[in-house]
C-alpha cells in the first residue's frame, strides 16, 4: 500500500465536494477515478496530490503525511491538473528545462530527451507550447510532471478533448511508466479508458459507490443486460420504453441496450413479442454481458 486516504471530506460552505471517502491503493497500481462531472473527482485528486488540504480526515503517502512531510511528498508525487501546467509562452524544451531545474533534476537533460523522444515530440523542441495540439501539449504536461521520477503520478482528465491517436499515445506513456513500477491515478470520462486499468472508483455526488476491479465490480452487481436488434429503431425505441421495468435505454448503432433488474427479469420476452407485433416481424432480442458503463448508470439510477 502507497496511498491510503480516511474519511476523507472536503467541505465550501454548506457544499460537500467529498464526503467521507476511505480507499488505499497499492503500490504499483492503475487507478481509474470516474463520475460525472461535479462529482468530486478533481478535488479527491487535488487532496491526494497535497494541492488543497482536506476539511477532515487522513491521508498517508508511502508512509508519510502533508502535515509533517509536505516538501518530501511534494518530490514523490507528479501531478496534472486538466489544464496542462506546461507554460504556453515557453518552448517544449524551455518547458523542460523549467521544470526540470525547479525540481532540482541533477540529470534534467538526459531524463528530458528520453521523454521527448518517448512522447514523440523531440522535433518540436523550439515549438511554443502554445502552438502545439491538445494532446501534444497534454503529452508534454505528463513529460513536466514526470521529469523528477515521482513514485505516484495523478492525472486528472488527460485525455479530454484530445484526438484518439494522441490518446492512444497517452496510454501508451502511461504503461511505461507502470512498468517502472509507478502508482498512477487518472481521472477520465471515458469508461473504455477506465477499463484499462486494474482498479476503477466511481464517484458520484462527492461518494465513493465502488472501488475495485472491473470483473469484481461486474461481478458484483446482479444486472442483466440486453439489446434488440430492429430495422426500424424509433418504433422499437417507443415500444420498449413502454415497459416501466427496461431501464437505461440507449441506441447503439442498429440496436437498442437496456437494462433489467433482477426482479423482473421473467418479464423481458414480452418486449421481443411488442416490438414485433408493433414495429419489425423480425426484430431480435439477446442478453450480452455487462460492461462498466452499464455498471455505473445503474449505481447512479439507485
Amino acid at each position: 500500500m502507497i496511498i491510503q486516504a480516511e474519511g476523507l471530506t472536503k467541505k465550501y460552505g454548506d457544499l460537500v465536494a467529498v464526503d467521507n471517502i476511505s480507499m488505499t491503493v497499492d503500490r504499483g497500481d492503475l487507478v481509474g477515478v470516474i463520475g460525472p462531472d461535479g462529482a468530486g473527482k478533481t478535488t479527491f485528486l487535488r487532496m491526494l496530490a497535497g494541492a488543497l488540504d482536506p476539511t477532515s480526515g487522513k491521508i498517508v503517502v508511502d508512509g508519510k503525511t502533508f502535515a509533517d512531510n509536505r516538501r518530501e511528498l511534494k518530490e514523490e508525487i507528479g501531478y496534472l491538473s486538466q489544464v496542462s501546467q506546461a507554460y504556453g509562452d515557453l518552448t517544449v524544451w524551455e518547458n523542460i528545462e523549467f521544470f526540470g531545474k525547479i525540481r532540482k533534476v541533477r540529470d534534467w537533460k538526459e531524463r528530458g530527451e528520453r521523454l521527448l523522444e518517448f512522447a514523440r515530440l523531440t522535433e518540436f523542441k523550439g515549438r511554443l507550447a502554445d502552438q502545439l495540439s491538445g494532446g501534444m501539449r497534454q503529452k508534454l504536461g505528463i513529460c513536466c510532471a514526470v521529469i523528477h521520477q515521482p513514485k505516484i503520478l495523478i492525472l486528472d482528465e488527460p485525455t479530454t478533448g484530445v484526438d484518439p491517436v494522441s490518446r492512444r499515445e497517452l496510454w501508451l506513456i502511461l504503461a511505461s511508466f507502470l512498468r517502472e513500477q509507478m502508482t498512477i491515478l487518472v481521472a477520465t470520462p471515458y469508461l473504455n479508458e477506465a477499463e484499462r486499468c486494474n482498479k476503477v472508483a466511481l464517484f458520484s455526488d462527492g461518494k465513493l459507490l465502488r472501488y475495485n476491479s472491473v470483473p469484481a465490480l461486474i461481478s458484483g452487481v446482479s444486472l442483466h443486460v440486453f439489446e434488440v436488434h430492429s430495422r426500424n429503431l424509433k418504433g422499437a425505441f417507443t415500444v420498449i420504453s413502454g415497459f416501466d421495468f427496461a431501464e437505461n435505454l440507449v441506441v447503439l448503432g442498429d440496436r437498442i441496450s437496456f437494462l433489467v433488474p433482477e426482479a423482473s427479469i421473467e418479464k423481458v420476452g414480452p418486449i421481443l413479442t411488442a416490438v414485433r407485433n408493433k414495429v419489425d416481424s423480425k426484430a431480435e432480442l439477446k442478453g450480452i454481458s455487462a460492461s462498466l458503463d452499464n455498471i455505473f448508470a445503474s449505481l447512479i439510477k439507485t
